[in-house]
């Protein structure tokens, strides 16, 4: 990849423990419009402007596996997790997760401990390293890997961030693994995205969560073996992330997420958006941001909120139409 100028804040705020600071070196922000913008991003509903932290050129230069799964974790998963990103890690695959507690950080800490990459993709700015317990896994991960955001500078943690940032967790990959996840994990979002993209999807048996996924089109695996040389098979055949089918599209739907998960403070949002969409027979997330004032990063989360829980639809070309109000 090129080397851009940066947009740097002056006055952006501090990382969450000063001890470990991050430097400058590898901050960049890439807009969708530049030549050395991720192809696969622009798969995505509203291709975002994306701020890197660390070593963009492992975007360009690996295979990668985005790994998922819950934060409250059981043993044996959390186990699975730190084998797999070791194992992908010394395979020379990139290792893609949200950098959370549980199923994140255990596979970033794999991939670590086999001296291989692994990027964290941040619901805040690259400049603030969250949840606390892993600022030193997350600045280890700006020294030696890669962290990756679509919010800017300084953008602090909120509920909407890190379910948006899912389907660029899903965008990135060639592959998605479910480790183990709940039936209302967050982890589903990024699942239900995989299957959009046309990404293969595999999910560990075991949990409630993943139980799920294997009628919508997610192939079951049984050991962590499995899912590195189903990788390797596909990075060795040249196989890379294209264009969703139509059919594709549509698998997700069978994917369901409990309405209870919506973390809408969004429930006035949600009437918002589900008002702006009933106003009309379709509309892109654009449309609805100038109907309902919210910002293209609220409207996206709301509207996957709103899809999981079966009250909308997103078309071919992303546009979004109403199932039913909200009551």
């Amino acid at each position: 990849m090129n080397a851009l100028s940066l947009h740097v804040s002056s006055d952006r705020e501090p990382l969450a423990m000063p001890d470990e600071r991050v430097g400058d070196e590898g901050l960049r922000e890439i807009l969708p419009i530049q030549s050395d913008y991720p192809d696969r991003l622009r798969q995505m509903a509203k291709a975002p402007t994306v701020w890197l932290r660390g070593r963009a050129e492992l975007l360009s230069s690996r295979p990668i596996c985005t790994v998922v799964g819950s934060r409250a974790c059981s043993r044996l998963a959390e186990a699975r997790a730190l084998e797999l990103g070791r194992k992908l890690g010394e395979r020379g695959v990139l290792v893609v997760s949200g950098g959370a507690l549980g199923i994140d950080a255990a596979a970033h800490t794999g991939a670590l401990a086999a001296g291989g990459a692994t990027c964290a993709v941040l619901g805040t700015g690259v400049d603030r390293l969250y949840p606390q317990q892993n600022v030193p896994l997350l600045a280890a991960l700006a020294r030696t890997g890669l962290l990756l955001s679509m919010f800017s500078l300084g953008a602090p943690p909120r509920p909407f961030h890190f379910r948006v940032r899912n389907e660029l967790m899903a965008a990135l990959a060639d592959v998605v693994v479910v480790v183990e996840a709940q039936a209302n994990s967050g982890s589903l979002i990024t699942a239900r995205h995989a299957l959009r993209f046309g990404r293969p999807l595999l999910g560990f048996q075991g949990s409630e969560g993943t139980m799920s996924l294997f009628s919508a089109g997610a192939q079951a695996v049984h050991s962590v073996d499995e899912v590195v040389e189903f990788v390797a098979s596909r990075s060795a055949g040249g196989e890379r992330p294209g264009a969703p089918s139509e059919e594709l599209a549509r698998v997700p739907q069978s994917i369901h997420v409990p309405t209870e998960t919506m973390l809408l403070s969004d429930e006035d949002a949600a009437k918002r958006v589900l008002a702006a969409l009933a106003a009309t027979a379709s509309a892109d997330v654009g449309e609805v941001c100038a109907r309902t004032g919210l910002s293209a990063a609220e409207c996206a989360a709301v509207l996957v909120d709103l899809e999981l829980a079966d009250r909308c639809t997103r078309l071919a070309g992303g546009r979004y139409i109403v199932h039913a109000p909200l009551s």
